[in-house]
């Protein structure tokens, strides 16, 4: 059972944004950003920049296990920075998402990934952000159809809530809706958005 952080002794109170690709939560780690939350962008993303900018870079469409270790490192050092920054913090996706994906291409979850994710005791209060077909869009770093990303969308509300965590859905509506409604769960009304 994950055991969570109260966000007094672990110096941050973590909270995860999660959900299928192109279901917004960018969007959303953007506008929390821009009310002065403390915010990580999904590390996936950006390494799959710097992979295809490498002559045998590693692709999750090509080499999952491989790419989820450096996604899993990458995760780890956005954890431990968050303990020194303090206050509250958004990821896009954190370590269970890993999980969540092994899970969905019928890949076993190493043991090593469950001691790190006790390592980090982020917030049971996730943030999922269900498929919204009428704001997905598919790019060079999210080649996923949206049945993919439904599927995801799945494996990752499971493994969520296999690993203790309580899931709260994004509903649909502008960004302004959905930043009150994660601020309503958190229970801050941090800063004025720019």
């Amino acid at each position: 059972m994950y055991k969570e952080g109260n966000g007094k002794e672990d110096g941050a109170e973590c909270y995860i944004l999660t959900g299928g690709p192109g279901s917004g939560k960018s969007t959303l780690l953007n506008a929390l950003g821009a009310y002065g939350f403390c915010c990580y962008e999904e590390v996936s993303r950006l390494l799959i920049r710097e992979q295809a900018a490498l002559d045998k870079g590693i692709m999750p469409w090509n080499d999952l296990p491989a790419f989820a270790e450096l996604v899993i490192e990458a995760m780890i050092k956005q954890y431990r920075m968050s303990q020194e920054v303090g206050g509250i913090c958004f990821f896009d996706r954190a370590v269970p998402d890993v999980f969540g994906y092994l899970k969905n291409s019928g890949l076993a979850v190493p043991p090593k990934y469950l001691d790190l994710l006790g390592e980090c005791r982020y917030k049971k209060e996730v943030f999922m952000f269900p498929p919204w077909p009428a704001i997905f869009v598919q790019d060079d770093e999210r080649p996923q159809t949206y049945e993919e990303s439904v599927s995801l969308y799945h494996a990752l509300f499971e493994t969520y809530e296999e690993y203790g965590f309580m899931v709260y859905e994004v509903p649909e509506g502008s960004v302004q809706e959905r930043v009150t409604y994660i601020q309503s769960k958190v229970g801050q009304q941090q800063g004025v958005i720019k």
